[in-house]
C-alpha cells in the first residue's frame, strides 16, 4: 500500500515562505487542523484535491520542492503564479483597471517596491515621496501593510504623514522581506465581507459563498457570520452582498488569466469617507489559496441536514450563523451548536445557528 499524499498545512507561509508546517500559535494551529479535517472528511465539494495529489494550504516554492520529492502532482496552481496573484499589488493593480477603487482613495493607495524599502533612510524618503500627493485627511492616519501577509500581521501605523524614525528603521526593512508595501488611509469600517471562490481548470469562476467577517478594532480576524438558505447557499446578509460577489468574481477571473487555479477568497469592506458618507470598497485583497472561509462554507454545507432537523430551515427560509475559531459563551437564540474539534479539545472552534434570520452583530 502506497503511503498517503502530501498535505502540508502551512498556514501563515506569507510570513515564511519556506514554512512546510503552521508556526506554533493557537489560531495557526486551529486553522491547520480544521483545513486537515476538511481534506479528510466526507466531501463538502466535488473539487476537493483527490488524496492521491498533495496539497497544501499555500502554493510555495517550499512546498513544491517537497511535492516533487515525494513523486506526485501539486493540487492547485504552480508557486510562481501565486507568488503573483497573491500579492497585494495585484488585486489594487486589477481593481484599478476594472474600476473598482471608490474614487474618495483613487490618490491615496500606493505600493511600494521592496527595494525601495530595503533600506530605512531611503524606504523613508520613498514613503515621504509616496504620501506627498495624498490629501490632508488621509495623512491624519495611515498603515502600511505588507503585500504578502494574513490576518493583519506585520502592519505598521503612521500619523500626520510619516512614520517616527525608531519605529521605521526596524519596519521598513520587515517589509521590503515581505514583498514591498501597501500604503493607505487607515478608514472607520462598518463592515467587513469576504467572498469564496473556486477558479477552475480552464478559467471557469465558481461562487463558493460569501461571509460577513468579524475584525477587531486592528484588523485582526474574530470570526465569520452570515445567512443560510435551504439549498445550502450562504450569504453575508450585507446588502453589499451582490456587488462585493461581482467584484470579487472580476478580480478572480484576472488570476484565472494569469494562470491561477484551486480555491481563492477577496476581501471587501464598507467605510466611512471624510464627509461621513458610507461607502463600499468592493476589493482589499486576493489570497490565493484555500482561506478559513473556505473552511467555514465546507463546515456550513456538511452541518445542512443538521440545521434543517435542529434549526428548521424550508424552501424560502434563512437562518443566521455564526464561527468563531475559538468557542465563545452561547446566545439563548442558538438551538444548535457545532463543535469542530474532538471533545478533549479546550474551547473549540464552534459554528452557531440561530432561528433569527440575520447574522449577529460584530460584537456577539
Amino acid at each position: 500500500m502506497s503511503a498517503p499524499a502530501l498535505r502540508i498545512a502551512n498556514v501563515g507561509a506569507e510570513e515564511s515562505p519556506e514554512l512546510l508546517e503552521p508556526p506554533k500559535l493557537a489560531a495557526a494551529e486551529r486553522v491547520a487542523a480544521l483545513w486537515q479535517r476538511l481534506l479528510a472528511g466526507s466531501g463538502a465539494w466535488d473539487w476537493l484535491p483527490d488524496p492521491s495529489v498533495s496539497a497544501a494550504w499555500l502554493n510555495t516554492r517550499a512546498v513544491e520542492r517537497a511535492a516533487e520529492q515525494d513523486g506526485r502532482p501539486l493540487f492547485g496552481a504552480p508557486a510562481r503564479v501565486v507568488e503573483q496573484v497573491h500579492d497585494k499589488a495585484f488585486a489594487h493593480d486589477t481593481a484599478s483597471r476594472e474600476g473598482l477603487i471608490p474614487a474618495v482613495l483613487s490618490d491615496c493607495i500606493t505600493v511600494l517596491d521592496p527595494h525601495t524599502l530595503r533600506d530605512a533612510a531611503t524606504g523613508g524618503d520613498a514613503l515621504t515621496a509616496a504620501l506627498s500627493g495624498w490629501p490632508d485627511w488621509a495623512l491624519a492616519r495611515f498603515t502600511l501593510k505588507p503585500r504578502y501577509g494574513s490576518s493583519g500581521r506585520g502592519r505598521v501605523a503612521g500619523a500626520d504623514g510619516a512614520i517616527d524614525r525608531p519605529q521605521r528603521e526596524g519596519a521598513l526593512p520587515r517589509l521590503a522581506a515581505r514583498g514591498g508595501a501597501i500604503a493607505e488611509p487607515w478608514l472607520e469600517r462598518s463592515e467587513d465581507l469576504s467572498v469564496q471562490l473556486l477558479v477552475e481548470p480552464g478559467g471557469g469562476i465558481r461562487l463558493l459563498g460569501s461571509l460577513a467577517l468579524r475584525v477587531d478594532g486592528s484588523g485582526l480576524y474574530r470570526g465569520h457570520a452570515g445567512q443560510i438558505d435551504a439549498r445550502g447557499r450562504v450569504g453575508s446578509g450585507s446588502r453589499y452582498d451582490e456587488p462585493v460577489r461581482e467584484a470579487a468574481a472580476s478580480i478572480a477571473r484576472a488570476a484565472a488569466e494569469a494562470g491561477y487555479v484551486g480555491p481563492c477568497g477577496v476581501d471587501a469592506f464598507v467605510f466611512r469617507d471624510p464627509d461621513g458618507v458610507e461607502t463600499l470598497r468592493p476589493v482589499v485583497e486576493l489570497n490565493a489559496r484555500f482561506t478559513l472561509g473556505t473552511l467555514v462554507l465546507a463546515e456550513i454545507r456538511r452541518a445542512l441536514p443538521d440545521v434543517r432537523e435542529t434549526v428548521g430551515l424550508a424552501p424560502g427560509e434563512l437562518r443566521g450563523f455564526r464561527f468563531q475559531l475559538e468557542d465563545a459563551p452561547p446566545r439563548p437564540d442558538d438551538p444548535l451548536r457545532i463543535a469542530l474539534a474532538p471533545p478533549e479539545v479546550r474551547r473549540p472552534p464552534l459554528l452557531h445557528f440561530s432561528r433569527d434570520p440575520e447574522p449577529p452583530p460584530a460584537d456577539a
